[in-house]
């Protein structure tokens, strides 16, 4: 562990302040970090435009709609995907916590959310041991990794936020192991681990468990070793307490997701019995193994897409971990003893290697078919957030033993010659990697290939086209790229050249330890900040106040318009639905904004619904690439498109400026009869049954693992849907014969209810994706509501742990007050 500061004439004017002062200096210091990084929104009257956000406010609009209207939670998105759970699109909190008390302050994006970062890694320095400048040293250069700027300009906000949280779990780890007010340490790790799991980005939670479960390794094998089981046991304890405590306290987005993550893609797919994303999907983003160098020269591979000439498919910008780190993390390494340093610059590098994803399977694969959870995230690249955590934290280790040798009057600059000579050898192999670069990657050679060859209707193989797309990519990417490297190695040459300048003359004493960390603090802010600032793109830096909902209607065209007056049902009860191919259907929600889709927008998706819109799947079979049959048992009425698609079944019904609407005279009702069954034991076999062409789904359906049901025709039957929210659908229903009826909505079998008279009565997964019911002779009213108990049981468990943590609160301040009367008698 790091030694206490003690005071020292050569420690300079800021170690001479009370220890209050220091810290009032040192947060002041962080809390003007945002303001130098984000200028355009904290005083340049500007605010972020966010994709991420306005793709989330597109898909949330029938739940929004529903909350407004009905004034509760509707649990299902009825806009998006042909229908899903609502959990992660948008559920509103229950339970109210400390963040809600925060949530003015919230609005303050992201200047308050990287307060809550810096200070939480300041504190967990400072119980660290680490003098303030130095632990304000280590938050910047955590806080300030480019990854953070690129994700707050993508718009992922749940996860800028988790990563804001997360240095606060160590602050409460720290206080419960290591201090003798283990019921503070209790409640500080329980409310950390709460709003952890509060954010809502079970991601970057996970990784950084890794970290939290080697250091109580660590931990534990010293109280073991000295047969110190008492405190091994009270400690384990506590932290399981607190642990379960926490995401108990948010249980009800906690037990929804986990009893959604079966039926999404996280959960794999029934096709290809899977119980995960499957690899290929899981390892996209991997980073490169040679790429872990952008963690010092942020443009050596590019930097962001369309300069990146790195193995991603594309990219906003690298994982910069700033020049300062390179030489206090090597002079750690070499100076300093603690079992502690190396857990977090183990755990680092295990991240790293974990980053490699596809491109270091030796490891990567293992981890993916063994470790539990590990397949349910993709983009290994993000696993560097917590190497950037780790890896500030051992830098932080290499300049406080560093302060501590300069105190030292024997210091001499001979000690550091090993941590400086490796670091000088670090960068003569950056060098060479510079110059000896082609900056391209074949890659994206095969890729421009691809696209020339079409465009010219030639081979791919062709030579001359080969050579042409080596051409183009040489004339147009290369000097540029060639360019920004060299510039962040001279760049990175600069830095460490002032580093070294202010280490010697720290040990020459020319400067305090104060100035010197003062100056270190200084390049390293400046670093951060100018290279941030590359990777926020113009375009999301809007006027203040500009309004998402203002920014969708904005988007409408006249297309749209033509749609949203034509999409009710005959009896305005329901919206029929709309496959939007004028944009990427299934990562584009804009259109859901507007009406009901087949597409949209989110990582977890139902896995039916990715199965079917696999590329040459169900969705596309039949004439010019559509299975209008298919699309009308969807309750799909139109397709945008390009004007001029010739397709039977499909009729041109709207021509705007920016293309045409078209009529799928093959569209079914949201509710029918079909006259004959098949019966299937196997999801492939349903699967098999629907990815064909011209299946006439009025008449024949298919029922996945339900012998004994019949059907028989009926003229005189007749289906009315009387109520449709989404969340809650009521049908009245006459047959004279038994009959099978297909629902189409999506099957979902965790929460939905149905009752047929008053009493519940089976859902059978029907054409797949559909919702099928055996209906008697007679006049009937189904009806159905999603109604989850785990929701419920959710929210019951949050104001439970809520409790908890307000007693726990009160505990502490009574013992507080206790000791404060005892002493001042």
């Amino acid at each position: 562990m790091a030694k206490k500061n003690t005071q020292d004439i050569s420690e300079g004017f800021f170690y001479s302040l009370s220890e209050w002062k220091q810290h009032a200096i040192a947060l002041a210091i962080l809390f003007l970090v945002p303001f130098f990084l984000f200028t355009a929104t904290t005083i340049g009257g500007k605010e972020l435009q966010r994709h991420d956000i306005t793709q989330w406010r597109a898909g949330a609009e029938s739940v929004i709609e529903y909350r407004e209207k009905f004034d509760k939670e509707p649990l299902w998105v009825e806009n998006m995907y042909l229908g899903m759970p609502a959990f992660v699109v948008s559920v509103a909190t229950q339970v109210p916590h400390i963040d809600f008390v925060s949530r003015f302050f919230h609005k303050i994006y992201p200047a308050f959310q990287y307060w809550i970062m810096l200070s939480g890694t300041y504190f967990l320095l400072i119980l660290m041991g680490f003098r303030p400048l130095t632990a304000v040293f280590g938050s910047i250069t955590y806080s300030l990794t480019t990854y953070f700027p690129i994700i707050i300009g993508a718009g992922h906000t749940s996860k800028f936020v988790a990563l804001a949280f997360a240095p606060w779990i160590f602050v409460g780890y720290w206080k419960l192991t290591r201090s003798d007010n283990k019921l503070a340490g209790l409640l500080l790790f329980t409310v950390a681990m709460a709003l952890e799991v509060r954010a809502g980005h079970p991601q970057i939670t996970y990784y950084f468990m890794y970290l939290l479960g080697f250091l109580w390794i660590a931990d534990s094998w010293n109280q073991i070793k000295e047969k110190n089981f008492r405190q091994f046991g009270i400690i384990t304890g506590l932290l399981i307490l607190g642990g379960i405590v926490g995401i108990v306290g948010h249980a009800q987005s906690f037990l929804t997701l986990q009893e959604y993550s079966p039926f999404s893609i996280r959960g794999g797919s029934a096709l290809d019995g899977t119980t995960g994303l499957s690899a290929g999907y899981a390892f996209a983003w991997s980073q490169g193994i040679k790429e872990t160098l952008t963690l010092f020269i942020p443009e050596i591979f590019g930097g962001a897409s369309p300069n990146y000439f790195g193995p991603k498919s594309f990219t906003s910008g690298p994982h910069y971990l700033g020049a300062l780190v390179l030489p206090f993390i090597l002079v750690a390494l070499f100076k300093q003893k603690s079992r502690t340093l190396f857990v977090f610059f183990g755990t680092g590098t295990l991240a790293i290697i974990f980053a490699w994803g596809g491109n270091f399977l030796l490891i990567n694969q293992l981890a993916f078919d063994y470790i539990p959870l590990f397949n349910k995230f993709r983009a290994p690249e993000t696993w560097l957030v917590l190497t950037a955590f780790c890896y500030s934290i051992v830098a932080v280790y290499g300049l406080d033993w560093f302060i501590d040798f300069v105190k030292k009057k024997s210091s001499s600059i001979q000690e550091l010659y090993i941590p400086l000579g490796i670091t000088a050898l670090i960068f003569a192999f950056l060098f060479i990697q510079v110059k000896s670069s082609d900056f391209t990657n074949p890659n994206e050679v095969a890729r421009l290939s691809q696209q020339i060859a079409q465009q010219n209707q030639v081979s791919p193989n062709n030579p001359q086209v080969k050579q042409r797309a080596i051409s183009v990519i040489q004339q147009n990417f290369v000097p540029e790229r060639k360019e920004s490297a060299n510039r962040d190695l001279f760049r990175l040459g600069i830095f460490l050249a002032l580093t070294i300048t202010l280490i010697w003359f720290a040990l020459k004493r020319k400067l305090s330890i104060g100035l010197a960390s003062l100056g270190l603090i200084f390049l390293a802010g400046f670093d951060m900040i100018t290279v941030g600032k590359r990777y926020i793109p113009e375009q999301v830096i809007v006027d203040k106040n500009r309004d998402t909902v203002a920014y969708l209607e904005s988007r409408k065209r006249d297309i749209d318009q033509y749609i949203i007056d034509n999409i009710n049902s005959e009896n305005g009860e329901y919206r029929y639905r709309v496959f939007p191919l004028l944009v990427s259907t299934f990562q584009e929600a804009t259109p859901s904004y507007f009406y009901p889709t087949i597409g949209g927008y989110t990582g977890a998706k139902l896995s039916i619904v990715a199965d079917l819109q696999k590329a040459g799947g169900p969705l596309y079979k039949g004439d010019a690439g559509l299975n209008l049959e298919l699309l009308g048992a969807l309750n799909i009425k139109y397709i945008n498109y390009q004007t001029g698609l010739r397709i039977p079944g499909l009729r041109e019904v709207f021509t705007g400026n920016s293309g045409s609407v078209f009529e799928n005279e093959k569209l079914l009702p949201k509710a029918f009869f079909v006259d004959s069954l098949v019966f299937v034991d196997t999801p492939q076999e349903a699967f098999n049954f629907v990815d064909q062409p011209n299946v006439n789904y009025s008449n024949v359906a298919v029922v996945e693992n339900a012998d004994g049901l019949t059907t028989m025709p009926d003229a005189s039957s007749s289906v009315v849907v009387t109520n449709y929210t989404g969340a809650e659908i009521s049908l009245e229903i006459e047959r004279s014969q038994p009959g099978f009826l297909v629902l189409s909505e999506i099957y979902y079998p965790a929460g939905w209810i149905a009752k047929l008279n008053g009493e519940e009565v089976p859902i059978y997964k029907t054409n797949y994706v559909l919702r099928g019911f055996e209906i008697p002779a007679g006049e009937h009213k189904l009806e159905l509501e999603f109604k989850p108990n785990s929701y419920s049981l959710g929210v019951t468990l949050g104001w439970i742990s809520l409790i908890i943590q307000i007693l726990l609160g009160i505990a502490v301040g009574f013992i507080h007050l206790q000791k404060k009367s005892k002493i001042e008698s």
